[in-house]
């Protein structure tokens, strides 16, 4: 069962347009985004998003975030702490090994880990 905080905040996140399921699997809630823009420096303007939400959440953090397989650089090379491939909810992902190093249960949620990764990406070394 999704817990009710991360159930709440997919409801608010779909409501500013964003297209987001959840799957339970592998011991994760997996939100699915498709269609996620991606910023200039890459070499497409949108992806699909994996954010593995652990059982615990908010409690725990979420930690790593996964794109589409082709995502590269606009130059053709591959971003920093992004040269893992993986296998997740039944697909191929590129996996960013990027950790928040902050997380507070109480203010902190799957928005501002959004936040976070959108930081990431706005980064396309």
């Amino acid at each position: 069962m999704i817990p009710p905080a991360l159930s709440e905040e997919i409801e608010q996140i779909r409501e500013t347009g964003s297209a987001v399921e959840v799957q339970e699997a592998e011991g994760w809630f997996n939100a699915l985004f498709t269609g996620y823009p991606l910023p200039r420096g890459y070499n497409k303007a949108a992806t699909n998003l994996l954010v593995k939400v652990p059982p615990a959440y908010p409690n725990g953090r979420p930690d790593m975030f996964w794109v589409d397989e082709d995502v590269l650089l606009a130059s053709g090379a591959v971003s920093r702490s992004a040269e893992s491939i993986e296998m997740a909810v039944g697909r191929r992902w590129r996996r960013f090994s990027w950790h928040p190093k902050n997380w507070n249960p109480g203010t902190d949620n799957l928005r501002t880990y959004l936040e976070f990764i959108n930081r990431r990406l706005a980064q396309p070394l």
